[in-house]
């Protein structure tokens, strides 16, 4: 496996991007989004963490296009998505 320098929530993220099934995907999806809004929360309080902030605005952004293209969750006005 490759080595990542934020394995913490890139491990689970990587699974998503990886993952053919539809409905292990979605639960992947959900691995992926609790371990980056754990890290969010964390580095909330942590200065000098841009580098790893982008990378995870990278990711959330990875992870709506997996749930409203591959998954076929609607997005709504909020931002935040539901399944149909």
């Amino acid at each position: 496996m490759s080595d990542f320098r934020y394995p913490r929530w890139q491990r689970p993220f990587q699974e998503v991007l990886n993952e053919p099934d539809l409905e292990e995907l979605s639960k992947k999806v959900h691995a992926a989004e609790t371990a980056i809004l754990s890290r969010l929360q964390e580095l909330s309080v942590v200065a000098g963490s841009h580098d790893e902030l982008d990378a995870l605005r990278k990711a959330c952004e990875e992870l709506l296009n997996v749930q409203t293209h591959q998954l076929k969750w609607i997005r709504n006005f909020g931002g935040s998505s539901y399944k149909q």
